[in-house]
Formats: C-alpha cells, structure tokens, sequence
C-alpha cells in the first residue's frame, strides 16, 4: 500500500520514536507481509550504503535478522543472496529504535495484567493515574510504568483521570485505535465487536487508527464534550458530539446523578446504562419531569422507588422478568 510505505519512510527518517509509532510497528511486524518494509529498507540501502554497518549493534540486529527471516518464510539465510542480506540488514535499521523495544524490553519487563471480572474495579498506577475498570475489562502495563514511559493496553471499557506528565504522554492501545493524553479524564470502550469509543471529560486527547496516516479520518484530536467513535467496517474515525455522554461519566465517577427536570426517559436511559438492568416507562410519562439527586451506592430499587413515588407511580417488572417498568403515573 502506498500510504503504509509512506509512513515507514517517515519513520525511517525520525530519529525519535513515539509510543504510538512503536506500537504500529509493533502490529505491523505481525503481518505475515513485510514486502512493504523490504522495499522501503532497499531504499534506504542504497541511499545510506556503507553507513548501515556502523548503525548496528551485533546482538540486535542477529534477533531483528532471525525475525525478519522468519516473519518472510526464510528457512535457510545461509543461501541468502548477497541481495537479499542487504534488504534483511537494511530493514534491521529500520527496525532499531521500535523492534528493539519490542526485542529487549517487552522481553525483560514483566507485565502486569488487571482484570475486572464481574466487578467494576479501581487501579492506582504507579505515576498515579487512576483506571476504573467496567465489568469484564482489563489493562496490561509493564511493571516500570512511568518511568520511560507511559504506554498500557486496554480490553473492554474503563475512566481514565490521568496525571498531568508532559514528558511522558499517556498512551492507550487497543485493537482498533491508540489515544495518547497528557493530563486529562475521559472514557474509553474497546471490546472485540469492531467498535472502539473515545469521550473526553476534560482536557484534550489525541486518538489514532493504526494506519498512520493523518488525516481526519485516521487521526483526530478531541476537547471535552467530544467523542471519537471506530468502526472496523469503514476502518476510520468518527468525530461525535458527545455533551450527553461527558454528563453521564462525569456525574458517575461523582458518585451522584442529579436531575433538574430532565425527562423521565433520559432519567431511566442513565439507570439503565448504570446498573446494566433494563429499566423503561410507557409513552404517557417519558416526558414527566424528574428532579433530585440519586446516589450511585444506592441500589436500582431504591432509586426507582423514590421517582415512582414523585411521581405518584408504580414499578412492576418487565415482560422478561429481568427489568422494570414505571407505569401509572401522573406528572401534571
């Protein structure tokens, strides 16, 4: 592909690589073709001639080799035409400054894994910032998180309140999208349904596909009360008002959900999307003003009681037994 070769060209030419760049080649380097970074490292071969060989170091460049050929279908190297070892050691420099992260480090740092279960679940990081991990979620981070940098992976969904370290951005991977942050609160959802969802509480961040390219499609940078949504079947980002959403997360990691004459409708729509039950009304009252504040230690029965009563209503449970419905009510 002609934007993928591209992308390894700039990569080649940037002395420095971000967290983001590390984890594309990452991905990249588990495709079966690497045609794409023969031709790119040739390239650079010929530009840079014997300046390769000084760029090398020995160990290294043997594992990115024996990866290289393996990767390519290469079982004997010893046959390699003098060629073909040009391209294997060129693309070894390519590799240098990602592979050998993944190589060396990935390798020696043990990595720490936090599941959720069927519980949601807190995790304080070693910088400080706090993951608050949804039902069936988990994040893996390496043990020495914060002190190079600050790079985990997510599976499933969790509110982030990262600590503000310019040095050292925030990044988040996922199987369809990488959001990289300085300081900020958002939530993030991406479950293996082609789906993967960005909402910015406060602060801005920075959400990419893993195609490299930069433009709107692939890249977007979002301010609060702003959502970038992926799908696997356009492959690309979605720019998302998201006032209602930054509400709801903000008012949850408060602790309270407070309503000042909502409808009823969006008051059982929160409920719902809280405690993960399904909880509706009948069209008569959808559009019946709510007003208090309801505590998220409450339990669902509780809180339905209080607004049914409010409203002069009764709950009864749903056709499949496993919600409720508020019926008979009068709001006028």
């Amino acid at each position: 592909m002609h934007n993928r070769k591209e992308y390894l060209r700039q990569l080649l030419h940037t002395k420095n690589w971000s967290a983001t760049e590390q984890e594309w080649m990452l991905q990249y380097l588990e495709e079966n073709d690497l045609s794409d970074l023969e031709a790119v490292a040739k390239e650079y071969f010929q530009a840079k001639g014997p300046e390769i060989k000084d760029l090398l170091d020995e160990r290294l460049s043997a594992q990115l080799l024996k990866k290289i050929h393996r990767r390519a279908g290469i079982s004997r190297p010893n046959v390699f035409t003098l060629y073909g070892r040009r391209i294997a050691a060129a693309a070894a420099v390519v590799l240098l400054a990602g592979a050998s992260w993944y190589l060396l480090v990935r390798q020696q740092v043990k990595q720490l894994v936090m599941n959720s279960g069927t519980q949601n679940k807190t995790v304080t990081l070693p910088d400080g910032s706090l993951v608050y991990l949804e039902k069936s979620s988990s994040i893996t981070y390496p043990e020495n998180f914060g002190k190079k940098n600050r790079t985990l992976q997510l599976d499933g969904e969790a509110f982030f309140d990262v600590k503000q370290d310019s040095k050292h951005p925030f990044v988040i991977s996922s199987a369809f999208i990488n959001t990289t942050v300085l300081g900020t609160s958002f939530n993030m959802e991406a479950r293996n349904n082609g789906v993967a969802k960005v909402v910015v509480i406060s602060g801005s961040v920075q959400v990419n596909t893993h195609s490299g390219e930069t433009n709107p499609k692939h890249q977007l940078v979002l301010s609060a009360n702003k959502s970038a949504v992926y799908h696997a079947a356009s492959k690309g980002l979605e720019l998302v008002d998201a006032t209602d959403d930054a509400r709801f997360f903000r008012q949850k990691q408060a602790g309270v959900f407070t309503y000042k004459g909502q409808p009823l409708s969006a008051v059982l729509n929160d409920l719902q999307r809280f405690y993960d039950v399904p909880v509706s009304t009948d069209s008569k009252m959808e559009h019946c003003p709510v007003f208090g504040d309801f505590n998220t230690t409450d339990d669902l029965q509780k809180t339905l009681t209080i607004i049914a009563g409010s409203l002069n209503a009764k709950i009864k449970k749903d056709a499949n037994g496993n919600g409720y419905v508020i019926v008979d009510g009068n709001c006028h």
